[in-house]
């Protein structure tokens, strides 16, 4: 007698079972990288990333928030869906608002005139140094924009060098890669304390010594 094959149907969650899925927001399709544009790092308020984009949209700037979209249920229920940022606190923006063109009068936020980016509600800063704000270089904003869009690249080969502190490495993987990173400390022999050099800024960070390579 032949066997009937019966596909077990999908099990259903738990009533407390929590879950999460997190899924990468593709870059916008028209990011202008023509090396003409001037783009900047925003930093915004905790968790203002998509309000401070919205503001400067509607000033007329274009923007580049980095983001995944995440869902989180628990049972059968949604308690949170929404887009969290992949660099917290920070997003891209091009525009005469940014580079001090044309007159400040004409642009419009909330239906009111605005003078300055920080008239923008959730923006607090712009990276920035000593010489003024930084203009963040296209091919960075290419590399990150990749990344969204998971797009396959040519990894270095993994590096087996024991790293000293004060030692510079690239990063291998991840939305940093290709970044310069300095050594701080190591954890283990697996991980390491750095400092990432990006737009100006240095970010503190740990990572596993596989994603570094001596540079």
């Amino acid at each position: 007698m032949k066997k009937a094959t019966v596909k077990a149907a999908a099990k259903p969650p738990g009533p407390k079972e929590r879950r999460e899925v997190i899924t990468l927001n593709r870059a916008p399709v028209d990011l202008d990288l023509d090396p003409k544009t001037r783009w900047f790092l925003v930093y915004t308020g905790p968790r203002c990333e998509a309000r401070a984009a919205a503001g400067l949209e509607e000033a007329g700037c274009r923007t580049f928030w980095p983001s995944s979209h995440k869902v989180v249920t628990v049972g059968a229920r949604t308690t949170f869906e929404g887009d969290i940022a992949t660099f917290t606190r920070y997003l891209f923006a091009s525009g005469p608002l940014l580079t001090g063109q044309g007159d400040p009068q004409r642009f419009i936020v909330k239906g009111k005139p605005i003078s300055s980016v920080f008239d923008i509600d959730g923006i607090q800063e712009i990276a920035s140094n000593s010489r003024g704000w930084l203009r963040v270089p296209n091919s960075a904003l290419k590399a990150i924009a990749d990344y969204q869009n998971q797009v396959a690249v040519e990894k270095p080969a993994k590096s087996k060098t024991k790293f000293q502190p004060g030692d510079q490495a690239t990063i291998l993987d991840g939305p940093f890669m290709g970044f310069m990173a300095q050594i701080v400390d190591s954890i283990g022999l697996h991980s390491a304390k750095v400092i990432i050099r990006s737009f100006g800024s240095e970010l503190p960070a740990t990572m596993s010594v596989s994603a570094l390579q001596a540079a």
